[in-house]
């Protein structure tokens, strides 16, 4: 596997942690795909997705976000302006994220023009953000476990109460929120024991305040309208049969106005299934890729 290309960059205080990896074959001109992880998760969820791509002739950009692992939280000062800029207690909006991955591209890689972007969860979401905002920029888009077009209004309340649950996670030493999202993204039997103690590994990284402020952003987006002239032709729409998070009815939505767009959905997997069925999964984005 190339070695990954480390740096810290400062977008509007958010002082992001990239990797930027070229391929196997280290062609510094190979298309460059941009991977965006699950909200709680970080860069690594993409670990085998990536190792994949760059036997594929393909350089990844992934990054960690606010809050998460190696990307800190804003400074406090920041985050109160971003906070007095912006309706409500909301810190940062899907369309801050996605300026800011724009942003990471140019900055990374010398260019703005990227072959896919690959996002999972929230990531899903920024992914098709990323295809409205910078259709000019982008080939294909690959949105994976995206809870839907808009913010699903029954799964809001949830939120605070996990962010009640993490604050007295904090205070207590222990892990339950941990626990329960791990166990939430993977709910299958004993075969998957493996990628469960993986991927507690990576929630144990994400910061209570990195966890707030993308809490705030996944419950207050609504890009319904948007979708009607939606600009890339072709996107890959995928979800899991075992995924509790997300709504095949609202992914089948998605799929209806994106003209020659494709929905899969992946049997027996949870909500991360880049981590959970990495082989299924990289054949299905390669076919998809290549096509």
């Amino acid at each position: 596997m190339a070695s990954a290309n480390e740096a810290h960059v400062e977008v509007e205080g958010i002082n992001y942690y990239t990797e930027f990896s070229l391929p196997d074959s280290q062609d510094k001109n190979a298309p460059c795909i941009l991977l965006v992880h699950a909200l709680m998760s970080n860069l690594h969820m993409w670990d085998a997705t990536v190792k994949y791509l760059h036997s594929a002739g393909y350089s990844t950009l992934r990054f960690d976000h606010v809050g998460h692992h190696n990307t800190p939280p804003p400074p406090q000062s920041k985050t109160t302006e971003r906070r007095m800029s912006v309706s409500g207690q909301l810190a940062y909006h899907m369309d801050d994220i996605t300026r800011h991955m724009h942003q990471l591209v140019k900055e990374r890689t010398g260019q703005t023009q990227v072959a896919a972007v690959i996002g999972c969860s929230i990531g899903g979401v920024l992914a098709l953000r990323y295809g409205m905002m910078f259709p000019r920029n982008v080939d294909q888009i690959i949105s994976v476990a995206a809870p839907g077009i808009k913010a699903p209004e029954d799964k809001k309340p949830l939120w605070s109460q996990r962010i009640k649950q993490f604050e007295e996670d904090q205070k207590n030493g222990t892990d339950t929120l941990c626990q329960a999202t791990v166990d939430r993204w993977f709910p299958g039997g004993p075969e998957d024991d493996g990628v469960r103690a993986e991927a507690l590994k990576h929630v144990k990284t994400c910061s209570l305040e990195g966890y707030k402020l993308l809490a705030d952003t996944i419950r207050n987006y609504d890009y319904t309208d948007a979708m009607h002239t939606y600009p890339i032709e072709g996107c890959l729409i995928v979800g899991g049969t075992e995924d509790t998070a997300i709504s095949f009815e609202a992914l089948e939505f998605i799929t209806g106005y994106i003209q020659g767009s494709k929905l899969v959905k992946m049997e027996g997997a949870g909500h991360l299934p880049p981590m959970q069925k990495p082989e299924e999964f990289n054949k299905l984005i390669m076919g998809f890729l290549e096509r």
